[in-house]
């Protein structure tokens, strides 16, 4: 049986954007079997073992002031619009920083997949996309929203509670 593994960025705290792209962190995983596929909760990198494998993946965010009435997010229309992507980080490259890549345009051959629209009023963008891979390998999935994300955040920890799930990634062997 292949390896399968699903990642989920929870809101253990608040989290707010900045312009660009933006990495998800995920904090917690839902399903794992096998090594061969891997998270850093430090940082979000994916680590992939030599293969195929078949990725789905989920992102949004929200909008809040911090003075929202409890169990409630901001709603705007006109609302701040954006998508998540997929894509390969190569230390090999010699880029130390996955975060120095932020501004890696979407035609470059790093970029796995491109997902749907969506907006800042939690409305998640989805990607599904194949990746194989002859070494082992290393993707993140981010997230921009515009040029100015004003009152705009990757997570919100509101309520006490951390069970808010703004991102997941879920990635099956071949």
């Amino acid at each position: 049986m292949p390896d399968f593994a699903v990642f989920t960025e929870l809101s253990p705290d608040s989290k707010p954007m900045v312009p660009g792209w933006n990495r998800r962190v995920f904090t917690d995983t839902d399903a794992r079997k096998g090594n061969a596929i891997q998270c850093d909760f430090a940082t979000g990198i994916v680590t992939l073992a030599p293969g195929t494998y078949h990725i789905t993946a989920l992102s949004m965010v929200a909008y809040t002031t911090g003075t929202e009435p409890p169990e409630t997010t901001t709603i705007r229309s006109p609302a701040s619009a954006g998508y998540c992507r997929l894509r390969v980080f190569d230390p090999a490259a010699g880029v130390a920083d996955p975060g120095s890549l932020r501004e890696t345009p979407n035609g470059d051959p790093a970029i796995l997949c491109i997902g749907s629209p969506s907006t800042a009023n939690l409305t998640p963008s989805l990607l599904e996309t194949f990746y194989e891979t002859d070494r082992t390998a290393q993707i993140l999935l981010e997230h921009q929203s515009g040029s100015n994300p004003d009152q705009i955040y990757l997570r919100v920890f509101v309520g006490n509670s951390k069970w808010h799930a703004f991102a997941r990634i879920s990635i099956r062997g071949l």
